[in-house]
């Protein structure tokens, strides 16, 4: 019996990339989060300043470097797809979301938490060079789709440690 992929929207989509990239566990989980998302010809913007797509990644990597675990909370989001009759293939989303990171680092016995606010603004749309899987017994829409242009403000806040008192 054949199963069908059918295609998150592009809201939902942005939120469960973003997830796997805060709550990836290995480095090697953490490439294939992120290889997921952005394209490699990405356009990138964080406070205001250009910067590469790999000195993107090293920044997430250097934030995610010491975690212990991460939550990831959306507040909120936008989506305007890029054609009405098409609305899961390519579009634009906006969402804000906190992400707050407990370390592997212990200060008087509880762990050093950080807290990442951000509103992020993607465009994305179906990245020709992302290669298609060969023929599979799963039928449905091939998941093509890549952050082209990326727009992030964001501050990341370290989260005071309370020591418990008798």
């Amino acid at each position: 019996m054949a199963a069908n992929i059918v295609l998150p929207s592009l809201t939902n989509w942005t939120e469960q990339h973003i997830t796997a990239i805060f709550q990836a566990t290995s480095q090697d989980d953490f490439t294939s989060a992120v290889n997921a998302f952005l394209s490699d010809k990405v356009q990138i913007t964080v406070n205001g300043q250009s910067v590469s797509r790999t000195d993107f990644v090293n920044q997430l990597s250097a934030e995610t470097a010491l975690e212990q675990s991460a939550t990831v909370t959306f507040s909120g989001a936008v989506e305007v797809p890029a054609d009405s009759t098409q609305p899961v293939a390519a579009g634009s989303v906006g969402v804000f979301f906190n992400a707050l990171i407990a370390e592997k680092l212990r200060v008087l016995g509880g762990p050093v938490t950080r807290q990442v606010a951000t509103s992020l603004n993607v465009v994305i749309a179906q990245d020709p060079d992302v290669p298609q899987p060969k023929p599979s017994p799963i039928h449905g829409d091939f998941d093509g789709r890549r952050v082209k242009i990326l727009n992030e403000v964001f501050t990341d806040t370290s989260v005071p440690v309370t020591v418990p008192t008798a």
